[in-house]
């Protein structure tokens, strides 16, 4: 038995804070029934400096992402997050 956990990182979505797998995607981070919304483009997924990401993105540790509601977000502007 290895003593080692497997490595980790922690990401912000919508405010709270998820300690995942290092490997795991961004459809995996904002769970199964966001990810649907974001499929269906109902809702896109961006990152604390307001960049629409991939639900196939990479996680980085410290990364903040927010899902927002897709007509909202079209018109948001990127100075008032």
């Amino acid at each position: 038995m290895r003593d080692s956990a497997a490595p980790r990182v922690t990401v912000c979505v919508d405010g709270e804070l998820r300690r995942l797998f290092l490997g795991l995607r961004v459809r995996h981070a904002i769970g199964h029934w966001k990810a649907r919304q974001v499929e269906s483009g109902q809702a896109v997924v961006q990152d604390g400096e307001a960049n629409v990401v991939d639900l196939d993105g990479a996680l980085y540790d410290g990364e903040r992402l927010t899902v927002t509601d897709s007509r909202s977000a079209s018109g948001s502007d990127p100075a008032s997050h």
